[in-house]
């Protein structure tokens, strides 16, 4: 997919024009959404944190060699080493295995992903969440959410180092149960589509990154809009894999493509 983005400043929000010139476009999430994700994070690393303690304690209470207080101090460094790994790794593994979010993000309904409307990878995650350091000069993410404001895409330092971006994942917090409802409801209806090995290989990689995107994003787009950009890529794929015009009749857009994404996964998800 190539990356040609522009932003809207006064709707906060960012397109990505891919090779076919269907244009995707995402909301940003504004400083609440990720405030609010950052502290629902927060508790959770804080309970966390307190648990590591006490467990510590109760290991260490009645030791006769208080081990806190050896001249080598490698309890100190070990204690810190881990509630290092433990916050840190929070927000990279959960970012880059799980679709870029964590609890946080996924309570408030939002995600990251790169500038180019793919999702985030291990790399772009690790970036973004090293700059935390940053961010949170002199302290409260201070830095971070100042840069964040005066942003068009809403990006703190770590998103403009790293190329990524945070998006409303189907209006936000508002929208999740009944995104999950028509989640559940269209995985019932979009049965696999029977295609043929030579339909197969017509399909490329860069047509599997254009329905990956709009099936993982589809959520994040006005209804107005994703019936629009389902019926632009029904009607290249269906070109691609040689429909008649009678097949492309019967079949409704994202129907289509819900059964034709839920076909291919298996296959391309290996990295064909």
């Amino acid at each position: 997919m190539n990356e040609n983005p522009s932003v809207n400043q006064a709707g906060r929000e960012a397109s990505v024009v891919t090779p076919e010139h269907v244009m995707l476009r995402f909301q940003t999430a504004g400083l609440g959404s990720r405030a609010a994700a950052q502290l629902i994070d927060s508790v959770i690393l804080l309970l966390v944190n307190l648990t590591v303690f006490i467990v510590i304690g109760i290991v260490l209470f009645g030791k006769e060699d208080i081990f806190f207080l050896d001249s080598d101090g490698y309890a100190i460094a070990v204690v810190i080493l881990l509630l290092f790994v433990l916050n840190f790794g929070y927000f990279l593994l959960l970012e880059a295995l799980w679709s870029g979010q964590t609890v946080g993000k996924k309570w408030m309904g939002i995600r990251v992903i790169r500038d180019n409307g793919q999702p985030a990878t291990f790399l772009s995650s690790t970036i973004r969440n090293l700059f935390r350091i940053v961010d949170t000069l002199p302290s409260g993410y201070f830095l971070g959410a100042l840069v964040s404001f005066f942003h068009p895409r809403d990006k703190r330092i770590g998103d403009l180092v790293a190329g990524t971006i945070v998006v409303v994942e189907g209006g936000g917090r508002t929208a999740l149960f009944q995104n999950r409802k028509a989640k559940k409801q269209g995985a019932a209806l979009a049965e696999p589509l029977a295609l043929s090995e030579q339909q197969k290989q017509a399909f490329t990689r860069e047509d599997w990154q254009l329905l990956s995107t709009f099936t993982a994003r589809q959520s994040s787009l006005a209804e107005a809009k994703k019936l629009e950009l389902a019926g632009e890529i029904a009607r290249l794929l269906q070109k691609k894999l040689e429909y008649s015009e009678e097949q492309a009749r019967q079949e409704e857009p994202i129907l289509f493509l819900q059964r034709l994404h839920r076909t291919l996964q298996s296959e391309w998800s290996l990295g064909k």
